[in-house]
């Protein structure tokens, strides 16, 4: 490749990279308190929300897995796609209005359960199962990023690596969630523009849709038939139920509600940002099977991408590959937030019941250092797709967590016993289902079908001195 044309991508690299430490640096001095390191003081309006839901939705996965995905599998990943778009409406219709009308006073969701159920071991066994899907998690974002870097600056994985774990956990760790609405705001506006701007001349590079459409059913004949791909009606069931599930009990999502400022802000945020998401996931699949047609021959899918960008003008490679590390960067410092929040502030006062909110913060921001090195070490050996983490965190998370949110707001006889049952089982079964068990079942159909019956069962047998602590609910936010 030009020299000159390297030069160009590296310098804006690196001021992408700067520009997010610097406002680490200046949400550093804008959290003053713990509301505002938490949940930026539950101030953020809808430009804002709306920036940082939808750089936390479209990440590693969303990018490098869509298109890596569908440049082996063609248009199936467009199921993967409208899987995710059906969570943007569980969350809408389901979650939004009790988390933001009942539990606005509160920071986590592991808050949340203990608020609810009244039940501390709710409290820890949230707190320790997400962090472990957290860092997994992790693994998939900084292995995408590392790929971006390695690229643009032209080092070997293990460098990249370190710099961008470096770059993500400083501007995290310095601001909090200020720092993070605000490089979530600028990096989602930049991942959009240079997704719309590729998709458009990769379309133009293989002759149109209906000649890549042509094209792409001789070379990869599966690739047109998604139904078939991914397994039958099932399958795209299966699909539908692992990441709408999944996705809309992803806590590191729903904590975004504490954030705006408003119910009419967080009922924004979520449209908004469900509009754009599906218009990018539809143009990485769209990406990934032009990849296939301009580079078939590229050895790892996640990183077809890449390679095909080096078939584009200097400006729209640029904007690609910097438009990814910023889907890759936003999810990240959403992540790595929230489970730092989650033991240095949910489990840490569980042994420090006098733990101040400065000590809180404090904790948290050592913790957020801790976790994102494990994190980054984890990355060097990472899995070779990376939607595969995410499958098996979807599954973990849809299994766990969302019969006891969904019964616990709408079905008034669940019980503590019934809801912590449902959480626990989901979890086993479905980190079990997926090891050991080959099967065509999907295993959050399995799990949530699992946790929904234990809560009911258990909620209508057991126990009935402590049912589900709804406060009232304040239409006024």
């Amino acid at each position: 490749m030009d020299t000159s044309n390297n030069t160009f991508i590296m310098v804006v690299f690196a001021i992408y990279l700067i520009t997010m430490l610097y406002i680490g640096w200046w949400g550093m001095k804008k959290s003053k308190d713990a509301e505002g390191y938490f949940v930026a003081n539950r101030k953020c309006g809808t430009w804002l929300s709306i920036g940082t839901f939808t750089g936390s939705f479209i990440s590693a996965v969303a990018v490098l897995g869509y298109t890596g995905s569908s440049f082996t599998n063609g248009y199936m990943t467009m199921i993967n796609v409208l899987g995710c778009v059906f969570s943007f409406y569980l969350i809408y219709f389901c979650f939004l209005q009790p988390i933001k009308g009942r539990f606005n006073n509160l920071c986590t969701i592991p808050e949340l359960f203990e608020t609810m159920y009244g039940s501390k071991s709710m409290s820890v066994v949230t707190s320790v199962a997400t962090v472990a899907l957290f860092v997994a998690t992790l693994v998939s974002q900084i292995k995408g990023g590392s790929l971006i870097c390695a690229d643009i600056l032209g080092l070997d994985y293990k460098t990249s690596l370190y710099i961008i774990s470096g770059v993500f956990i400083l501007y995290t760790v310095m601001g909090g969630m200020f720092s993070v609405v605000y490089t979530d705001l600028i990096q989602t506006g930049i991942l959009v523009v240079g997704v719309v701007v590729a998709s458009l001349f990769a379309v133009k590079m293989v002759g149109g849709v209906p000649a890549m459409n042509e094209t792409i059913a001789a070379v990869n004949p599966i690739a047109m038939d998604p139904i078939g791909t991914v397994g039958g009606y099932w399958g795209m069931i299966s699909t539908f139920i692992s990441f709408g599930f999944g996705i809309a009990a992803t806590q590191y999502y729903l904590i975004r509600i504490y954030s705006a400022k408003d119910m009419k802000t967080a009922r924004r945020m979520v449209s908004g940002s469900c509009a754009i998401y599906t218009v990018v996931g539809a143009l990485t699949v769209v990406l990934g099977i032009c990849s296939k047609l301009v580079v078939p021959d590229a050895a790892v899918a996640d990183s077809a991408i890449i390679d095909l960008s080096y078939h584009m003008p200097l400006v729209v490679r640029a904007l690609l590959l910097v438009g990814i590390a910023c889907a890759i960067m936003s999810t990240t410092d959403t992540i790595l937030l929230a489970a730092g929040t989650y033991v240095g502030r949910d489990l840490y006062r569980m042994v420090r019941p006098d733990l101040t909110e400065r000590q809180s913060v404090k904790s948290t921001k050592i913790c957020v250092v801790i976790i994102g090195l494990i994190s980054g070490i984890l990355a060097l050996n990472p899995p070779e797709l990376i939607i595969q983490l995410t499958t098996f965190t979807t599954g973990v998370t849809a299994s766990g967590f969302f019969a006891p949110l969904f019964l616990g707001f709408y079905w008034k006889k669940t019980t503590r016993e019934g809801a912590f049952t449902g959480m626990l089982g989901g979890i086993i079964i479905a980190v079990l289902w997926q090891l050991f068990v080959d099967s065509p079942i999907p295993v959050a159909g399995v799990g949530v079908a699992l946790s929904f019956a234990l809560t009911i069962v258990v909620s209508l047998l057991g126990p009935k001195s402590h049912i589900v602590l709804l406060p009232p609910l304040k239409n006024d936010l």
